[in-house]
């Protein structure tokens, strides 16, 4: 292969990237105007209940988490299409990094050292 081959084909991945961002970026304009919407219902029933709503709440997490992806997409910190080419929350794995049973503490013995601070017997 030739250079020109690598230009064409990265010109042609970056065409196709501005398409995604044009997209992505009226998506963004429409959603946030939902996350005013969102915040002003939730500022009312905060108002009148008390208490902000669960519902709403988690509904703006997911919102929020949206919108986090098209700007990390839209200004090249992150490479991954935003949601629904990719999934809103990336399934991470939970190990134990070891078992309770199997730590053992390391630690020294200080209470029969003089200490000159401590107030005389």
């Amino acid at each position: 292969m030739d250079n020109t081959e690598f230009k064409d084909s990265d010109e042609k991945n970056q065409l196709i990237r501005l398409l995604y961002m044009l997209l992505y970026g009226f998506v963004l304009y429409l959603t946030m105007s939902v996350l005013a919407i969102v915040v002003i219902v939730q500022f009312i029933f905060a108002l009148f209940s008390g208490s902000a709503n669960d519902a709403i709440r988690g509904f703006s997490k997911d919102l929020s988490r949206f919108i986090q992806q098209i700007v990390l997409f839209l200004t090249y910190n992150d490479e991954k299409k935003p949601f629904p080419f990719n999934p809103l929350y990336d399934e991470v794995e939970v190990e134990a990094v070891y078992d309770n049973d199997d730590y053992i503490a390391d630690y020294e013995d200080i209470t029969d050292r003089d200490d000159p601070d401590a107030p005389k017997k």
